[in-house]
């Protein structure tokens, strides 16, 4: 461009360069709305908070300056939906407004630009007040907006953006401004394509043909002016295809579903769009081909779908960001899995698209983590610069200047500006990686071979469930299989999720149903089928979707059980157990030396007290006091404990878990002035040592209860296992006090006695629940016999215990207390401990 070459003979301090610099960034940012080069958007934001920096206060440029900024930063958004660019542009249109006179007729920029940001905002958090702020903001801007060809045009925007309810008026200003807006012009193209999402809008409420006949020609006007490359043309071609697919639906013409299928097609093969906008038209195209039994087709749209996963959540966005992204394909990766098998394609396929569709938030994360000895010996200078970038990323606080040989480009001060410049950076480093010899794979899902090393310790199986069909993807150190689990049923799986938890529901019947819909046909095919006296195989599960919630590792009958066949451990990817074992391998210590810090929560401010936590604890102490473990209890304060995490080797806290049903990444471990959060335990790495163990006994440190991130595995344990540990014990769901510290003891006595192994961590605790289900046979099988003597004797009460003391002397006090009923079966409080690790 010529206004570069110019720039770059003109010093810094010369007067023009301001106009410069936005004519520069201006060129770049129309380039980006035609070819949808992320590049261009960054450099147009660059250039404009250079001109920015270089503008004397108050000058009258400010203003028009801040609101462009707005924009750049409003469009980076939209691309990369990363919450800091809203907030940035927000941030930019206030400061716009506040360098603008109460009357001056450029006030409907920054005005509108409030009104689109705070309904983004509302967009993605649900605050009636955002919204309630952005109708307020369009109003204003509208107001503001002086009569003619821009006050049309604005109003047809505005009015369409505050919904349905006002169809009728922007339709009008809409046609008003299309009337009286020169041919060729820039906004020609939205202003027809919103014209066509008015109609169709307008058709979705009246289901009047014509309607929709109309949104279809304002569609195709808009497409007949659109640049090839614009980083819109996915999301018109969804729009496109949606109204063929209803004229379909309307009508029967076939021709429309052909024209439906091409426009979807278009807009996930669009490489220039952002991948959400890709992913609408995959979901619905696969959708097609499925419903017309075309299973290869929908085999190629699914897979195209999942591999779209990963670029929805670029190294820069922080966790909230990715969170919300990842609700919009939750159930995706298990779908991709189901069509893979319906299309005869290996299994290998079918675990590929779980690995990569599953788990993002954890799997982006630990590839930042990731052992890179190897490529260190390959090339120092490419495994320093990752190092370099992935620990600026972990640590977002860093000032830019403590980067050794990384300069950001000049205008970029803010956080998001930073994080998306490092990441853009590190993926152009993991790039030149993947381009040495035998680095071709770095940090992607594992290779076959790889996934048959995985399971030398024992079998990996993926138990995944979908609408089209429900399987069992069986991973053995010599082969994969298969296992098709016709009496499972998505369906069942949703309902029954719903009642996982309440403990005055939760029976024999759900642990049934498991060993028949899954477990015993998995443990039959891999020969598992005599029950082991004193030794027993290891399996690692790998449930997807709902089924994350279940206790698969305790599925049985009274007469049968996983319990009697196999030690059961969990693992929420290939990938997390793979890096466990490359920590472990790594760790240069003793298993069982070091020190132990346990932290009990008795008494929790706003929370029952835990009368069992102090036993727990001292019993623990007790046992880790005979051996070679330095016991330490630091003060029960947030800070005291990530110090004393910092050098341990095992730690076990009792006391409550608090699981958040809208932001899994705020559960939490709770202290006593404060919360120990999922997103704290990211933030550490304790990986050089490679602590033993994470035992947390409180309720729910397993659970996720937000449906459309079941996949993410986002709860206290990942957040363990991420943070270094390589075993880590926690809960499905709610806990019973006294049960708690005989789990704990059991588990203990077992893993001291086998000198702290690797395989003493899930056997101690299989150990445990077998003791403990046993006695709960016993004590059922004794009510039983008392019911049953009660009924032959004429006195057996319909209504419960006789007596309250009867009833008390049951179960006693719990750290989910419930009432125990003398004559009901006890209680499964023995369920929901899981072991997740190597």
């Amino acid at each position: 461009m010529h206004t570069q070459a110019y720039l770059d003979r003109t010093p810094k301090d010369h007067a023009g360069r301001v106009e410069k610099l936005y004519d520069l960034g201006m060129s770049y940012h129309k380039r980006y709305c035609r070819i949808g080069d992320i590049e261009d958007l960054e450099t147009s934001i660059q250039r404009w908070q250079e001109a920015l920096n270089i503008l004397p206060d108050e000058h009258p440029d400010q203003a028009d300056l801040l609101s462009i900024l707005g924009i750049g930063y409003q469009d980076r958004y939209k691309r990369m939906s990363t919450r800091a660019d809203l907030d940035m542009a927000i941030q930019k249109y206030k400061e716009a407004l506040d360098n603008t006179s109460p009357n001056h007729p450029y006030r409907a920029k920054p005005f509108d630009g409030l009104g689109e940001g705070y309904h983004a905002r509302y967009n993605t958090t649900g605050a009636m007040v955002d919204l309630d702020i952005a109708i307020q903001y369009y109003q204003n801007a509208l107001d503001a907006t002086p009569k003619g060809n821009q006050k049309s045009n604005a109003q047809s925007n505005r009015t369409y953006r505050l919904g349905t309810g006002y169809l009728k008026v922007a339709i009008h200003y809409c046609q008003k401004a299309i009337d009286i807006t020169p041919k060729d012009h820039p906004s020609q193209e939205l202003q027809f394509h919103t014209l066509g999402r008015l109609y169709h809008d307008k058709y979705n409420k009246t289901k009047v043909l014509a309607d929709l006949e109309i949104a279809i020609q304002q569609y195709q006007k808009a497409f007949d002016i659109v640049p090839e490359n614009s980083p819109h043309c996915a999301s018109r071609h969804c729009s496109f295809g949606f109204g063929y697919r209803q004229r379909y639906e309307k009508t029967g013409i076939a021709a429309d579903l052909e024209k439906a299928i091409q426009q979807f097609q278009k807009g996930l093969d669009h490489s220039l769009s952002p991948p959400l906008d890709r992913l609408k038209s995959s979901k619905v195209l696969f959708t097609f081909y499925i419903e017309a039994k075309n299973w290869k087709s929908a085999y190629q749209a699914a897979s195209a779908a999942v591999s779209l996963i990963p670029l929805l959540t670029s190294h820069s966005l922080e966790i909230s960001d990715k969170q919300y992204l990842l609700t919009n394909v939750a159930g995706l990766a298990s779908d991709a899995a189901a069509i893979a098998l319906m299309a005869d394609r290996t299994i290998y396929e079918a675990i590929q698209l779980l690995e990569l569709g599953r788990g993002i938030i954890v799997g982006s994360a630990s590839d930042l983590r990731a052992d890179i000895s190897h490529l260190h010996q390959k090339d120092q200078q490419l495994a320093e610069r990752f190092i370099e970038l992935r620990d600026h990323l972990n640590n977002s606080t860093r000032q830019t200047h403590q980067i050794n040989h990384h300069q950001l480009p000049t205008g970029l001060t803010g956080p998001a500006d930073q994080r998306y410049s490092t990441a853009r950076e590190l993926e152009q480093t993991i790039r030149a990686i993947r381009a040495l010899p035998d680095f071709d794979r770095f940090l992607l899902t594992p290779s076959e071979d790889e996934l048959k090393l995985a399971a030398v310790s024992g079998p990996i199986v993926f138990i995944n469930v979908s609408d089209y069909r429900c399987d069992a993807l069986i991973i053995e150190k010599h082969k994969l299989q298969a296992l098709l689990l016709p009496h499972l049923h998505s369906n069942d799986v949703r309902a029954r999720a719903t009642t996982l938890g309440n403990l005055d529901e939760l029976d024999m019947s759900l642990l049934e149903w498991l060993w028949n819909t899954i477990a015993e046909p998995v443990l039959n095919t891999l020969g598992f089928i005599e029950i082991f006296g004193d030794s027993w195989p290891r399996i690692w599960w790998i449930p997807t979707g709902p089924l994350t919630k279940f206790p698969i590792h305790a599925a049985g009958s009274r007469n049968s059980s996983v319990l009697d066949r196999v030690t059961s451990s969990y693992s929420a990817s290939i990938r997390a157990l793979v890096q466990s074992r490359q920590r472990r391998s790594k760790a240069k210590v003793v298993p069982e030396e070091g020190k132990a810090v346990f932290v009990g929560m008795e008494r929790t401010p706003g929370c029952k007290r835990l009368p069992g936590v102090p036993k727990e604890i001292e019993m623990l102490s007790r046992l880790c006091g005979s051996t070679k473990f330095q016991v330490t209890r630091p003060q029960t304060h947030r800070s005291d404990v990530i110090s004393a995490l910092q050098d341990c080797r095992i730690f076990h806290f009792a006391g409550h878990g608090l699981t958040d049903q809208e932001n899994p990444s705020n559960s939490s471990l709770i202290l006593s002035d404060g919360l120990l959060a999922v997103a704290s335990l990211f933030e550490l790495n304790l990986h050089n040592h490679a602590p033993f163990l994470a035992y947390l006994s409180a309720c729910g440190t397993g659970e996720i209860k937000q449906d459309s991130l079941t996949d993410e595995a986002l709860h206290l344990i990942s957040a363990c296992q991420f943070a270094g540990f390589q075993h880590v014990i926690g809960t499905l769901w709610k806990v019973n006090d006294e049960t708690c510290i005989e789990t704990a003891a059991k588990t203990y006595e077992w893993m001291i006695r086998e000198n702290m192994s690797d395989n003493s961590v899930a056997e101690g605790l299989h150990k445990a629940s077998r003791q403990l289900r046993a006695q709960w046979l016993s004590e059922s099988a004794a009510r039983t016999a008392a019911r049953v003597s009660e009924r032959m004797a004429g006195t057996y009460n319909e209504d419960g215990p006789p007596t309250t003391e009867q009833a008390r002397s049951s179960q006693g006090t719990a750290r989910d207390p419930r009432t125990a009923e003398l004559y009901e079966d006890p209680p499964l409080y023995w369920v929901p401990y899981v072991h997740f690790g190597i």
